[in-house]
């Protein structure tokens, strides 16, 4: 008797630790891979539209104002993950939380010459993220940057104005191909 209640324990144990789907980890990561994805393809594009459907609207158009004051300074920007590593995911009721580190180099365009303006720099950056569920579907809500330090490594990317046509390793819910900044 006490054998079959321990079994039943932790049989009803490890039911509620699996009560989260692996399929919700997926699709928040991949709701932060678009909106990652989609910073690199606003600085190209200037659309920002997008974001909208997997991002909460304060939070869409606080990226939109950021856009919006360097294309103001004649400016675009240039940009490219070299790195992005997630954290284990927190759950509580419809809300999930989880840092990343996002190793970036980014680099501003003058509009008008079409020419390199800043010198590209390599940031790293360690972000909190707070997504709530909406039907199936992920929705970012707030985005917190906990730190962020300036790296001097020989690995720093120079981007280059050239475009080159990239194949996806994976849809990241964008209507239009995909296309990634040659770097030398």
């Amino acid at each position: 008797m006490i054998i079959k209640s321990m079994i039943v324990i932790c049989f009803m144990s490890v039911m509620l630790i699996a009560s989260v789907p692996v399929n919700d980890d997926k699709k928040i990561k991949h709701t932060l891979l678009k909106y990652n994805y989609g910073i690199i393809k606003m600085g190209r594009s200037g659309e920002t539209e997008f974001f909208k459907s997997f991002v909460k609207e304060d939070v869409a158009m606080k990226l939109q104002v950021w856009f919006e004051s360097w294309k103001f300074s004649n400016l675009t920007m240039l940009a490219e993950i070299n790195d992005l590593r997630f954290s284990p995911i927190t759950y509580n009721d419809t809300n999930a939380t989880i840092t990343t580190l996002e190793n970036w180099t980014f680099s501003y365009v003058d509009l008008t010459t079409k020419k390199l303006a800043h010198n590209p720099v390599n940031i790293l950056y360690k972000m909190y993220y707070t997504l709530q569920k909406q039907g199936d579907d992920w929705v970012i809500v707030a985005i917190k940057r906990l730190e962020e330090k300036q790296l001097t490594t020989p690995s720093s990317h120079t981007p280059s104005l050239e475009l080159q046509e990239k194949q996806p390793d994976e849809d990241f819910g964008f209507s239009e191909p995909q296309k990634k900044i040659k770097t030398h």
